[in-house]
């Protein structure tokens, strides 16, 4: 079974300065990370419907834009965009007693990044997160420099991000 992901890299200019949302994380057995807004697709929903509530859950902002769909297509079966980067988890996570009949099983998740922006202030805790906030691209880079400190399924597009900023 593989599942989507829609995660989004947030920004902002403050003050002349590029800034980017980030939150800490906090899922039973897993540490206790940095990492992108962003989560799996229910039945039926687009990837841009995925993109906005959990953007709306997990941070309450109201996604405005999003970079790489200006040219966005959507029909009852297939959606075409250009995404910011994506990822592929390959061993994949094992479900917990929480979902059923597949207790114990592998799932794996294909996800999705994109570069947008939102209106509204973050929330202090959002669902399974805490300490939103916006940083810079130095502080963002100092976080991925830190080990175990910026989670694995965002690390590529946080790196791309920052190669981006010159940082």
């Amino acid at each position: 079974m593989i599942f989507y992901n829609a995660r989004a890299i947030i920004t902002k200019e403050e003050n002349g300065k590029e800034m980017v949302l980030v939150q800490r994380c906090f899922r039973k057995g897993y540490p206790r990370h940095f990492e992108f807004p962003g989560g799996c697709n229910e039945w039926g929903e687009s990837i841009v419907d995925t993109l906005k509530r959990e953007v709306m859950e997990e941070v309450g902002l109201t996604v405005t834009k999003i970079h790489g769909i200006e040219n966005h297509r959507a029909d009852d079966d297939v959606e075409t965009f250009v995404p910011y980067s994506v990822y592929f988890c390959k061993q994949g996570w094992i479900f917990s007693s929480s979902y059923g009949e597949l207790e114990g099983k592998r799932g794996k998740s294909v996800g999705v990044h994109f570069k947008c922006e939102t209106t509204g202030t973050p929330l202090e805790k959002g669902d399974k997160t805490v300490e939103i906030q916006w940083v810079t691209p130095e502080k963002l880079r100092a976080l991925l420099d830190e080990p175990n400190m910026f989670g694995d399924i965002d690390r590529g597009a946080a790196e791309l991000y920052c190669l981006e900023c010159g940082v």
